[in-house]
């Protein structure tokens, strides 16, 4: 995605508008695959001050996402604002994207906004029970008889070994 600036670099100052739509493809990110079920759609305003660009706006897709709790495929939204810089002599530090001609290609800030700002997981809605840890059964549309049966009796705890060393009767 690429924004013409070549007006804004003859007048410093002027505040330039920006609004594309754009297919992503899909990207790997530790492990996890983002699909993208919507074009990104992105809102932004730029200005050149003599030696460098400054945007900033909001970008707008959704993501198929599978919920972390139920694993059901759903589809969620995604938002975020964005604040960078672009200098013309961009070093290697990461401080600022670079650009060169009459052109900013905004593609890779885009892709590392969507990165940054992404939940670590995803759930299909906020009340949503999971799955049975013991048969799989998923919760939201059934309740099996392992929550009935465990409801009577105490979970089973990492720490009943520690509690045989401890003796309420004598200081340690």
């Amino acid at each position: 995605m690429k924004i013409p600036v070549a007006l804004e670099l003859k007048l410093p100052g002027h505040i330039g508008a920006f609004h594309a739509s754009e297919p992503f493809a899909d990207m790997e990110y530790l492990g996890r695959t983002l699909r993208f079920a919507a074009p990104v759609s992105v809102d932004a305003e730029y200005v050149f001050d003599g030696s460098g660009f400054s945007v900033k706006g909001t970008l707008k897709t959704s993501l198929h996402s599978q919920c972390a709790r139920c694993a059901k495929e759903f589809e969620e939204p995604f938002e975020t604002k964005f604040d960078e810089r672009f200098e013309k002599n961009a070093d290697e530090d990461g401080e600022c994207y670079g650009f060169s001609g009459e052109e900013l290609d905004v593609s890779q800030m885009l892709r590392d906004a969507i990165l940054l700002n992404m939940l670590p997981y995803s759930v299909c809605r906020p009340d949503c029970r999971g799955l049975c840890p013991v048969c799989g059964c998923d919760l939201n549309t059934a309740q099996c008889a392992c929550a009935q049966e465990a409801a009577g009796e105490e979970p089973p705890s990492p720490f009943a070994a520690l509690r045989t060393l401890l003796n309420d009767d004598k200081e340690v």
